[in-house]
């Protein structure tokens, strides 16, 4: 027998979801009768929202998003912006972006990676940035999960403008990468959270999301020397590395960068004020 809306929606707040009615009405936009109560049922039980609906909206586009693959996070679009920014293709930059400085060539051609590239929604949203402002793009997004790889293709044929510019490859950003070439930029979200605070987050995080895409070991800065590493090797004079990490990681990140050589190192906030993208250029 199919509860009303009523007894869901109690049901949501019974569960401790602080989103309730929202969430009940996407998710009544989505399903109908028992559909929407099978739907709603697993919101309680603790899954994502975009696990259940199967997207999640970043920046431009509406991504593909499943269990085993890291869902996309609104603090993330500053990482899309900073990039864009530097390649002078951000007018409209705000707070921290208005202060990373531009190329310091003029582009026509822009080929960049995205590395731990999840869904692909950080390398397809500056891709098509890119695309939408009549430059050419070539792209390399880069993860050592199988199942982020099949979803990062997915959405590039679905939501790339030009999909035939990005070439998804399962690839460890910890080894050599020798398919990157010479690039203007690197752009990442690793792993950061440490083995501690694995252990504190929420349910809804640790129960479901992929571990492989969270964890970094004691410290939370185990692929960012990994990361400059590629950075000294494959960026081209000029260019610049862009890494994500935790709001309490952004002194460490940058000194990591500044011991490793890159120069004009800075820390940009996201739109809580967090410390939340840390940038250097070679």
């Amino acid at each position: 027998m199919t509860a009303g809306k009523d007894g869901l929606l109690d049901l949501l707040k019974c569960s401790g979801d602080d989103e309730a009615e929202l969430d009940l009405r996407i998710l009544s936009e989505e399903y109908e009768a028992e559909a929407l109560e099978e739907a709603v049922k697993r919101r309680a039980a603790g899954e994502p929202l975009a696990y259940i609906l199967g997207y999640r909206h970043f920046y431009k586009e509406c991504y593909k998003v499943c269990p085993g693959v890291l869902i996309p996070r609104a603090d993330t679009e500053v990482l899309v912006e900073s990039a864009l920014r530097f390649l002078g293709l951000d007018e409209l930059a705000t707070g921290d972006i208005l202060g990373i400085p531009s190329y310091n060539k003029e582009l026509t051609d822009i080929r960049f990676a995205d590395l731990c590239t999840g869904t692909g929604c950080i390398g397809i949203s500056i891709a098509n940035e890119i695309v939408r402002s009549s430059k050419s793009v070539s792209a390399i997004l880069a993860d050592i999960s199988d199942v982020a790889i099949d979803t990062a293709k997915s959405n590039v044929s679905a939501q790339a403008l030009k999909p035939e510019c990005l070439s998804v490859i399962k690839r460890d950003v910890r080894a050599d990468i020798p398919e990157l070439g010479k690039l203007d930029l690197i752009v990442s979200n690793p792993p950061y959270i440490t083995n501690a605070e694995m252990e504190e987050l929420g349910s809804d995080v640790k129960d479901y999301e992929p571990d492989l895409a969270l964890r970094a070991g004691d410290s939370g800065l185990d692929f960012y020397r990994p990361l400059l590493r590629l950075a000294k090797e494959h960026l081209n004079e000029g260019g610049a590395l862009m890494a994500e990490h935790g709001f309490g990681q952004g002194d460490a990140v940058r000194e990591i960068f500044e011991q490793g050589g890159l120069k004009n190192c800075m820390t940009i906030r996201d739109y809580g004020s967090n410390p939340r993208v840390t940038l250097g250029f070679l």
